[in-house]
């Protein structure tokens, strides 16, 4: 996919062989990246967020749910000046100072989604601050889903690709 330098929308979830070295050669090979979504690619972390803040500058939205990403790249992907709608739901290095900090040096956002957890871990001048720039908090109560959840569907899914041949 890297090589496709138009690829402009990108929806990966749940690949689980989807790596930090894969979306940084995405990020390189394909600036005009708009939208991506990686919501359960367990596998991508910062190593991943770094090359995508340094280049797709283009991008919009991201999904980063259920990703390996820390408060490093989050706070490194708030450098995208164009960034307007981001979904984080349930990342494993996430905190309240880093998504703080993230969410003050991202001017440009319009919509987020958030595990309501955060809406009580954060100031709520923090809210009033960023709704009078804009942007509108979505609050989500998902239930953290483990990987193992869906290593066992995709098994499933394959015992009855195997039984149906």
């Amino acid at each position: 996919l890297s090589i496709c330098a138009k690829l402009n929308t990108l929806e990966c979830r749940g690949c689980p062989l989807v790596t930090s070295l894969g979306i940084a050669a995405i990020a390189v090979g394909c600036k005009q990246l708009f939208k991506l979504d990686i919501k359960k690619c367990y596998n991508v972390n910062d190593f991943g967020a770094i090359p995508l803040a340094h280049f797709s500058q283009n991008l919009r939205q991201v999904n980063l749910s259920y990703t390996s990403i820390t408060d490093v790249g989050l706070l490194s992907l708030a450098s995208i000046s164009c960034l307007q709608n981001m979904t984080i739901l349930h990342l494993k290095g996430l905190s309240p100072r880093g998504l703080a900090a993230a969410l003050l040096a991202c001017g440009g956002l319009t919509k987020v989604k958030l595990h309501s957890s955060f809406k009580l871990l954060l100031p709520p001048l923090l809210f009033e601050h960023l709704e009078a720039r804009g942007c509108i908090f979505q609050w989500r109560a998902k239930v953290f889903q483990d990987e193992f959840e869906d290593s066992k569907c995709w098994k499933l899914q394959l015992e009855e690709m195997n039984n149906d041949a």
